[in-house]
C-alpha cells in the first residue's frame, strides 16, 4: 500500500494522520545509515586526510615563522653586536683624530716659536754686526781726526800763543760736533780736552 492510499484511509482528524507507515521508517533509518555507513567509510577519511594535511600544514607553517622569528632574533643580535662594534670603532677614530689633532697643533705651535726665535736671533745677530761695524767706523774716525788733531796742534804749537789757542778751540769744538753724533760720550771728552788745552 503506498503512502497516498494510507493517507487517505485515515480519518480527517486523526492524530497520525500525517506519519509515515511503519515500513517507510524502517527503510528510511536503513537507508540513512547506509548512507551514514557510505559517508564514513568513504568520505570520512578523506575529511579526516584533509584535516590531517590542513593541521600539518598549519604546524609547519608556525615551525617556520618560529624558525624565522629565532633566525631574525639572532640576526638582531647579530646587528646588534655589529653596531656595538662600529661605535666602539668610531668612539676610537674620533680619540684618534682628536690626539692627532691635538699633537698637530702642539707641533705647529713649537715650529712657530723654534722660527721665531730663530728670527728673533738673526735679528739680534744683525743688529750686533751693524752696531759693531758703526762703533768700530766711529772709532776709526775717531783715530783718525785725534790723529789729525794731534798734527795741527803740533803745527800750531810752532806759531804764538794766541793763533795756538784758537787752533786748539776750533779742532775742540770740531771734535765735539762728532762726538755729538756718538750719543753725546764726545762732548765730555771735548770738555775735557779743552780744559786740559787751555791749561797748555
Amino acid at each position: 500500500m503506498s503512502v497516498t492510499a494510507l493517507l487517505a484511509e485515515q480519518p480527517a482528524g486523526h492524530p497520525y494522520a500525517t506519519l509515515p507507515h511503519t515500513s517507510e521508517i524502517i527503510l528510511g533509518l536503513v537507508a540513512f545509515a547506509l548512507l551514514g555507513f557510505v559517508l564514513y567509510r568513504y568520505a570520512w577519511p578523506n575529511v579526516v586526510s584533509s584535516h590531517e594535511d590542513t593541521k600539518k600544514q598549519i604546524e609547519s607553517g608556525i615551525a617556520r615563522a618560529e624558525a624565522m622569528e629565532a633566525d631574525a632574533k639572532a640576526e638582531l643580535a647579530r646587528s646588534r653586536e655589529r653596531l656595538a662594534g662600529v661605535d666602539g670603532e668610531t668612539a676610537r677614530i674620533r680619540d684618534d683624530a682628536r690626539a692627532d689633532a691635538e699633537r698637530i697643533g702642539q707641533d705647529m705651535d713649537r715650529r712657530a716659536q723654534e722660527e721665531a726665535d730663530r728670527i728673533v736671533a738673526q735679528g739680534r745677530q744683525s743688529v750686533e754686526a751693524s752696531r759693531s761695524r758703526t762703533v768700530s767706523d766711529l772709532r776709526a774716525e775717531t783715530g783718525h781726526r785725534s790723529v789729525e788733531l794731534a798734527r795741527r796742534i803740533v803745527e800750531s804749537s810752532l806759531s804764538d800763543d794766541a793763533s795756538r789757542g784758537a787752533s786748539v778751540d776750533r779742532f775742540l769744538d770740531e771734535l765735539e760736533a762728532m762726538g755729538a753724533g756718538t750719543g753725546g760720550s764726545g762732548s765730555t771728552d771735548g770738555a775735557g780736552t779743552r780744559g786740559n788745552g787751555a791749561q797748555a
